[in-house]
């Protein structure tokens, strides 16, 4: 018994880490989201389906080239493309225009109706850097609905046994 609690506390201090970890990102970052997984090929060949970005939202505002990621009120995911036109207009508030890297056209079919530039107050943090393939574990996390808590389990029983 007393085994089994010295093995959930050990799992409990990883979790716990994992999420102090996940929090000072959050600082650093100044992002709530300081990490996320690419899930298209939009980005080709600047960001691969797979990779983790690594954001930062420091800038105040937008150069032409970065790769802002915006996420519009009620969508379920961000958008992820770089910025192909930035100015501001004559109340000062910037106005960007993306464009996927591997897409033809610019990204104004995929704004709210009635939107035709991305207001910086809707960008959530620009890509500062990437993991190549890290993200591939998300991604088959969310097509084989065990896989996710058998990694934990395997992870639980590497603890255990250095116990």
């Amino acid at each position: 018994m007393r085994q089994e609690l010295s093995s959930s506390l050990d799992i409990l201090r990883i979790m716990g880490n994992m999420y102090m970890i996940w929090k000072l990102l959050n600082l650093v970052s100044n992002c709530a989201n300081p990490a996320m997984v690419v899930l298209s090929e939009s980005m080709e060949p600047s960001l691969r389906r797979g990779d983790i970005v690594l954001l930062g939202n420091w800038k105040e505002r937008v150069d032409v080239g970065d790769i802002p990621v915006i996420w519009f009120d009620g969508s379920l995911l961000p958008m992820m493309h770089r910025a192909v036109t930035a100015m501001f207009d004559e109340n000062g508030q910037q106005l960007i225009l993306t464009k996927g890297d591997n897409n033809p056209v610019t990204d104004e079919a995929l704004y709210p109706s009635g939107q035709v530039y991305v207001h910086r107050e809707q960008v959530v943090g620009l890509v500062q850097g990437y993991v190549p393939w890290l993200g591939w574990i998300t991604i088959a996390g969310q097509k084989i609905p065990f896989l996710l808590p058998l990694i934990i389990v395997a992870i639980s029983s590497m603890v255990h046994t250095k116990s």
